[in-house]
């Protein structure tokens, strides 16, 4: 699962990926954000086995959740493979293999962001249905490199679907 170098011979476009990503934007749910936050990585990079937490409190309703990831210039991947664990009140742990597209076909960076920092916001689930309680997601890097450079920030936000 390691990610592709950026790199103008091995790229290849991903007009799926695209429309996929264009699809769920338009379908996005279009209520507030319960939660929200970021952690950072130290400049040295983010170690395969530092998983990031985020947990929070949330009433019985369907959500949709969304992964932020910030990068530098000096990211040597179009991508970013990542596990996620969501962890329901009643402790059953769910685990999702997700790959976050950081570069189009061309090598250049999507997202927003300007200079060497860019940013990167992805639906991980659409009117998810959750129960009452606290849910913990847990985010890993999947990249299978000890120490993963050029990530600075990973976060989690949850909005409430109407």
């Amino acid at each position: 699962m390691k990610g592709d170098k950026i790199t103008k011979t091995n790229l290849k476009p991903r007009s799926s990926s695209v429309l996929l990503l264009a699809l769920l934007l338009l379908t996005a749910c279009s209520g507030s954000t319960l939660y929200s936050d970021y952690v950072a990585f130290p400049a040295e990079g983010w170690q395969a086995y530092d998983g990031k937490e985020f947990a929070t409190t949330l009433p019985n309703d369907s959500y949709d959740v969304n992964i932020f990831v910030r990068h530098g210039g000096t990211y040597q991947y179009s991508n970013l493979w990542l596990f996620v664990d969501h962890i329901s009140p009643d402790n059953v742990v769910t685990t999702d293999t997700v790959n976050i597209v950081l570069a189009d076909a061309y090598g250049n960076w999507i997202g927003r962001g300007w200079g060497n920092s860019h940013q990167v916001e992805v639906n991980i689930a659409h009117k998810l249905p959750l129960d009452s309680g606290t849910h913990v997601f847990k985010i890993n890097q999947a990249m299978r490199e000890h120490k993963l450079g050029g990530i600075n920030n990973i976060g989690l936000s949850i909005e409430k679907c109407r």
